[in-house]
């Protein structure tokens, strides 16, 4: 996508939500989008084909008992893997689980976790999903198995905090992250799916020092490049052809890495402002971003409701979009059309 270009892309759909957006994960067909409310436990179905405002075509499931936080869709066009949600700071449980949206019923229950789930992906080839935990491991899983991990992946020495966990387009890789004790950056392995036993083929650091030159080099303060390079990463993300990774963190910042390196490439901020203060929004909230289907384009949301569309390869502003009344939490690109989401409290479906 050239976001550069005019007219550039419109709102095809808004889809009315009561509460913010926790997730947004599109179906591999392109055909439907799922968004994820962990405040009021919530599931949507959007109909990416025909509109999604009306209500008849944009079902809403309510999860009461678990509640949900993150949402992953799988490859049947009715099931989808999610997360428990929060109560007071407190999972309700530390579970995946995986639900037929047909008839909002749980088909099974994956146990294995102590600690809250922080990310899902699923492999695009075949059942096969990862899960990572607060607990600091990551699990690989099959939908179609019992409810017991096939593995649990070794983590680099010497770390702390949560893991990541994403397969790259292909499914035959995957990553994990690890953020190095004492906050000096963080490990990133990357394992070959059919052969994962054997440990990581490649061992990648990316370095504290070298995310807060980026930055710097960006116009932050010194002060404000050294607390974001510190910042937790929340999501991470390979592109199309797996040259890059991208890493949303807390602060408000995300940052492009030399999937073969490590090295970070850019990075970006998000706009402050909306209902809550930008210092604070920024400091509670993590980036949401995404890589466009073409690798051309990454796109961020903002706390002012924007939405920035930046180019990958020389890491400046393409565009800025507008329309939303609030933080723009999750985005996500549509696999099969020129179409994306973005969501805030509501939902809007971009099209180009």
């Amino acid at each position: 996508m050239d976001f550069s270009s005019e007219p550039g892309p419109k709102m095809g759909c808004v889809i009315r939500g009561y509460a913010p957006a926790t997730s947004l994960s599109y179906h591999e067909s392109g055909s439907h989008l799922f968004v994820a409310s962990e405040l009021d436990s919530t599931l949507r179905i959007v109909d990416c084909i025909n509109g999604g405002a009306p209500t008849d075509r944009s079902p809403m499931l309510k999860l009461q008992r678990d509640g949900i936080r993150t949402v992953k869709a799988t490859h049947h066009g009715h099931c989808v893997l999610f997360s428990p949600g929060m109560n007071d700071g407190v999972p309700k449980k530390n579970s995946v689980y995986y639900l037929s949206v047909h008839d909002n019923k749980i088909l099974r229950e994956f146990e294995g976790h102590s600690g809250v789930i922080n990310g899902l992906s699923m492999s695009p080839v075949d059942d096969t999903f990862l899960s990572s935990s607060v607990d600091g491991t990551v699990r690989l899983w099959d939908c179609g198995r019992s409810g017991n991990s096939i593995a649990e992946m070794k983590l680099p020495e010497n770390v702390e905090g949560s893991p990541l966990a994403v397969f790259d387009s292909t499914g035959l890789v995957f990553g994990i992250s690890a953020a190095m004790t004492g906050g000096e950056g963080y490990h990133i392995h990357l394992y070959d799916a059919r052969n994962y036993s054997a440990g990581p083929f490649s061992e990648m650091k990316t370095t504290r020092q070298d995310i807060e030159s980026k930055i710097r080099i960006s116009g932050s303060t010194p002060e404000r490049a050294y607390a974001l390079s510190k910042a937790e990463w929340t999501s991470m993300e390979f592109n199309k052809s797996g040259k890059q990774l991208l890493i949303g963190a807390m602060g408000g910042v995300a940052l492009t890495l030399d999937g073969y390196e490590g090295t970070v490439i850019h990075t970006f901020q998000t706009e402050p402002g909306g209902s809550m203060s930008g210092s604070t929004a920024s400091q509670s909230y993590p980036m949401a971003a995404c890589f466009t289907t073409d690798d051309n384009s990454i796109i961020c949301g903002n706390d002012d409701g924007t939405v920035s569309c930046y180019q990958a390869d020389s890491g400046l502003l393409a565009r800025k979009l507008r329309g939303h009344v609030d933080r723009v939490g999750a985005v996500a690109m549509n696999p099969k059309y020129m179409q994306f989401a973005t969501a805030c409290t509501n939902t809007a479906v971009w099209i180009y």
